[in-house]
Formats: structure tokens, C-alpha cells, sequence
């Protein structure tokens, strides 16, 4: 099984070489700013329209092809592929929506590529979501992991 540094270099040079803008999201983002917990996967926002891209470029390693997807947490367009055992998700930045279970109604997850902030996971250099915005929507979404993360980057 590959670690999670191997399956980043991975996504990441299959994304550069494409020319697909992405956003590292989730506990992998809340590991660069600070949190420890083993990742359940690798996730990712691209722009909605890439994602087709994506799956051509990966279809060796696709166990879910872009299709829409909505849960009690999510209601977003989303991909799914695994790398040498190790689950990669990559979500549609466009219309993506979370339900924040403070306020009891869907939020959108208001992606924006620009606003990235370069960080270095894994030794890799990539693309992050803001700290503000990742504690925001974990906050929201208030999920056990969520909780730990937001936790474990507050003590830092």
C-alpha cells in the first residue's frame, strides 16, 4: 500500500500535468496546518468542469467516475480513485454545498483556487485551503473528525 506522501506525488503530478487547478481540502489540509490524525483519504476541490478530465487521465485508478452525490454532510459532483490502496476523493468545486449542523441548513463550500495558500505536505508543495475557511466549514460540518482536527490545529 502506498503512504500518503506516495498517493499525493501521485494526484498531484496527475493534476499538474493535466492543467486542472485543485485545492487540497479536508484532513489532509488540516494536517498541513497542524493536526495529526491518520487520514481516512486525499481530498481535493477541482473547478466542476475538470473533473471528466480527471477521470480519463486516472480510469486504471477510478472506483466512483464523476457523478453527482448528496448525503446528510454533502451535496457536491465527485470522483473517487485509489492509488495503490490509498482512496483519493476529488470534488467538484462548482455548486458544492455542506450542511452545517449549527444552523441546520446548506452551505456553499465557496471554493476559491486564487485564495489558495501554498503549504509543503509530505514534502510536496501544493495548493491549500485557507486556515480560516477549513476551521469555518469543519466547525459547520461538525463531525467527529472535524472536532479532532479544528482541535488539534488549535493547539499548535
Amino acid at each position: 500500500m502506498a503512504d500518503d506522501g506516495e498517493a499525493l506525488g501521485w494526484i498531484v503530478d496527475v493534476l499538474r500535468r493535466a492543467d486542472v487547478p485543485f485545492q487540497v481540502v479536508g484532513g489532509l489540509a488540516a494536517r498541513a496546518y497542524g493536526a495529526r490524525r491518520p487520514l481516512v483519504d486525499l481530498d481535493f476541490y477541482v473547478p466542476t468542469s475538470r473533473l471528466d478530465d480527471v477521470a480519463d487521465v486516472t480510469a486504471a485508478y477510478a472506483t466512483r467516475r464523476p457523478s453527482h452525490h448528496r448525503d446528510e454532510c454533502w451535496d457536491l459532483t465527485f470522483m473517487k480513485l485509489e492509488y495503490e490502496g490509498r482512496p483519493i476523493e476529488l470534488g467538484g468545486a462548482d455548486r458544492a454545498r455542506y450542511f452545517d449542523r449549527h444552523a441546520g441548513l446548506w452551505r456553499e463550500a465557496g471554493i476559491r483556487f486564487d485564495a489558495s495558500v501554498e503549504m509543503t505536505i509530505f514534502g510536496i508543495r501544493v495548493p491549500v485551503m485557507p486556515l480560516d475557511q477549513l476551521i469555518e466549514y469543519k466547525q459547520r460540518l461538525d463531525r467527529d473528525v472535524d472536532r479532532q482536527d479544528v482541535a488539534e490545529i488549535a493547539l499548535d
